[in-house]
């Protein structure tokens, strides 16, 4: 209550200082308003009283004789006597200056002559409302204070019959003003306490009252402390059997003393007083900052829909002492924060195994779908690996080393996703960021890219992966294989044979060339054959980034084989065809936006010439941002605007070793690899290649493979 009672002293004085201020600003206000009228009136008649020709545009200093300009002091000078005023006076504004063109002056100046003003004197000391007046041709006024006293003056604007602008002025003395407010002052304040200490007696009967209430009050609240006190145990035990950790701070960011047990064995020591972030963030002073900065905005922030902003800012999950805790903020007052901890780490190791167990899923169906598919990216991975160490060779740089390199993991990893092959992926992955980084620096050597090589065990991560497959199909599965295959030196000699054969007698050996078409389709296959699993490809590819796809539609329009010659080519395409997942086909809402169907399109066309085997690639998604490209590679240093002043230029950087616009890398894309793979893949068969593209419609990729490169004349 005694807060309440000086309250209402403090209130009472506060009025009344309220009332001083209000009375002591209206007196002021109304003197004030008195003297600005007496100001103007001056300023009006001392224009009228100098003759016109004092502000001729021609005027200067001997326009005005000193005779006139003695007559003109002293008809100011009597008026200005006669008004009660200091001074009156009148100014032009000439090249920046101003210059007085008249001027009263006082008796005692008159009779010593001593600080008057002659007809165009310049003003040196002018204030810069002077200069607005001019500038603006407006009445101003204005207050200073010297040495001489307190002056208020006024500043009034005029334009002489032949056009000129000048200002008349006069000055008044304003000290009384102050005297007259400090003599209102001294009564009010006067009055004001005669007031209080009428008041008094009644604040001290009042203050008697309060403590006789206060007494019955305190009886009260000592009887309600302890029925709280009982309370507050009764839920810190339950608290402390609950399996959640409950904790509160305040702006401070120091934990308050009460909290539950489960605190405790999470943080794994006593945590009152501790900095909050401390606890969250005891090795990384970098988010410990963030979290501490966050925190306190939304201490500052009043907005309830702002702080719901900041908040999701924060992080939710932690690991702690080797344990998943999950936290949620609870702004409980306005300056203090309760955080609700939960152990999860059990939950999170089931949702592991769960992935984990889908995962193999996922690698076991894909298996048994294509078969053949998956033992022949099985054979040429192991070929791989098992030329590995011939794979740098020392007359090439370096780079070119590299680069090679770099472009067959990368097209072996995509491969192994598309197999969604958990273990060699990964590590395939982290092979290639350890390429990216050698590539970047610049500095790697042969030696030390043939050293890697042979040190990484790929075949382990390639095992845990067919364990997998082992441990649910059996060894039968992968151990059995439905299709043949033949080296390139049995394969002449077999073939050679038979035309041997069929040219010594072609009429009777009609047998040899239904034999000769079976041994072309143990080395040859249907060109279909090689991407039949790209579609299944595309809609898992589809679901895990979120883009909504029809199924994707392959059209073989050809009835020509290929053997071995275009497998490589035929691998390198799953480049293609993710980039026009992943870049190309916009969200379902932005394909909306844009006036399209919710649901992408990919479409696979391959076709045929005499001469020629055709395969296009084209989608209709977002198309080629040749803009966004062009600065990317200019940005990277690849290539400089003049390089690129025609679209074929630009284009062509999307076959670009290491540029990618995307800003992320992840385990799909961003490395700037894939299709310079399938530029690599595309040159060695002597194929050519062109790229179409509409912003906001869509792109075509478009190969052309000469025949003769991708099969040998048997007959």
């Amino acid at each position: 209550m005694k807060k309440y009672y000086y309250g209402a002293v403090a209130f009472y004085l506060m009025a009344v200082i309220a009332y001083i201020g209000y009375q002591y600003t209206q007196q002021r206000s109304a003197l004030v308003a008195e003297i600005d009228q007496r100001l103007i009136q001056c300023a009006r008649v001392t224009d009228q009283l100098l003759p016109p020709s004092v502000h001729t545009p021609v005027m200067n200093a001997g326009t005005v004789s000193p005779e006139h300009d003695r007559q003109n002091r002293l008809v100011l000078s009597r008026f200005a006597e006669t008004m009660s005023v200091k001074y009156v006076y009148s100014f032009v504004l000439e090249k920046g200056k101003i210059y007085f063109t008249s001027s009263s002056a006082t008796s005692e100046e008159l009779k010593s002559g001593e600080d008057i003003s002659y007809f165009f004197d310049e003003y040196a000391d002018a204030s810069p409302i002077l200069f607005k007046a001019f500038k603006t041709g407006k009445i101003q006024f204005d207050e200073t204070i010297d040495q001489w006293g307190h002056f208020r003056s006024v500043f009034l604007p005029h334009i002489s019959p032949s056009g000129r602008i000048y200002i008349t002025a006069a000055d008044i003395e304003v000290s009384n003003i102050n005297a007259q407010l400090n003599a209102l002052l001294l009564r009010s304040m006067g009055e004001a306490l005669f007031y209080m200490l009428i008041l008094f007696p009644f604040f001290i009967a009042y203050r008697m009252h309060n403590l006789t209430i206060q007494k019955e009050l305190t009886a009260q609240v000592d009887e309600r402390t302890a029925d709280l006190r009982e309370r507050s145990v009764a839920v810190k035990r339950l608290l402390d059997n609950a399996n959640q950790g409950f904790l509160t701070f305040s702006a401070s960011l120091a934990v308050d003393n009460e909290y539950s047990q489960k605190c405790v064995e999470i943080f794994q020591e006593k945590i009152e007083g501790k900095n909050i972030g401390e606890l969250l963030y005891p090795d990384d002073a970098g988010k410990k900052m963030f979290f501490d900065e966050t925190v306190r905005a939304v201490f500052d922030e009043e907005d309830d829909v702002k702080t719901e902003a900041i908040l999701s800012l924060l992080q939710h999950e932690f690991i702690l002492h080797h344990k998943a805790i999950n936290v949620v903020y609870k702004q409980i007052e306005k300056s203090r924060f309760m955080l609700i901890l939960t152990d999860v780490t059990d939950k999170k190791n089931l949702e592991k195994n769960i992935e984990r167990e889908r995962n193999r899923l996922k690698m076991i169906v894909s298996a048994i779908s294509n078969s053949d598919e998956l033992f022949e990216l099985l054979e040429g991975y192991q070929s791989f690996l098992s030329q590995r160490e011939f794979f740098v060779t020392f007359e090439h740089t370096p780079l070119q080393n590299l680069t090679e390199l770099y472009r067959t993991v990368h097209t072996y990893k995509g491969l192994f996703a598309q197999k969604d092959f958990i273990t060699t992926q990964e590590g395939l992955h982290k092979v290639e960021s350890r390429l990216s980084l050698w590539l970047q620096e610049g500095t790697i050597s042969n030696k030390t890219i043939q050293t890697m090589l042979n040190k990484i065990d790929f075949e382990l991560w390639l095992k845990k992966d067919i364990d997998i497959l082992r441990d649910t199909l059996g060894d039968d599965f992968m151990d059995k294989k439905s299709t043949i295959t033949i080296d390139e030196p049995t394969f002449e000699k077999l073939q050679a044979k038979i035309v041997e054969l069929i040219d010594a007698q072609p009429d009777e050996c009609h047998e040899l060339l239904e034999l000769l078409e079976v041994i072309k389709r143990l080395k040859y296959k249907p060109i279909g054959e090689y991407f039949t699993s790209l579609a299944k490809y595309v809609e898992l590819l589809g679901e895990r980034l979120e883009k909504s796809l029809n199924p994707m539609e392959i059209r073989d329009q050809t009835t020509f084989t290929v053997g071995d010659e275009f497998r490589g080519f035929a691998k390198s395409l799953i480049h293609v065809i993710r980039n026009s997942v992943d870049h190309g086909i916009e969200s379902p809402e932005k394909r909306v936006e844009n006036d399209k169907e919710e649901y992408g399109n990919i479409l696979f066309i391959i076709s045929e010439t005499d001469d020629s085997l055709i395969l296009e690639i084209s989608d209709d998604g977002r198309g080629i941002d040749r803009e966004k490209l062009k600065q990317k590679a200019i940005e990277g240093g690849f290539r400089t605007s003049a390089e690129l002043e025609n679209d074929e230029a630009v284009i062509e950087l999307l076959f670009e070793d290491y540029l990618s616009t995307k800003e992320e890398i992840s385990d799909l894309s961003g490395r700037g690899v894939g299709l310079a793979s399938v530029r690599s893949e595309v040159l060695k068969l002597g194929g050519s290649y062109r790229v179409t593209s509409e912003l906001g419609r869509g792109t075509r990729f478009t190969f052309i493979i000469p025949k003769k490169s991708l099969i040998k004349a048997i007959v």
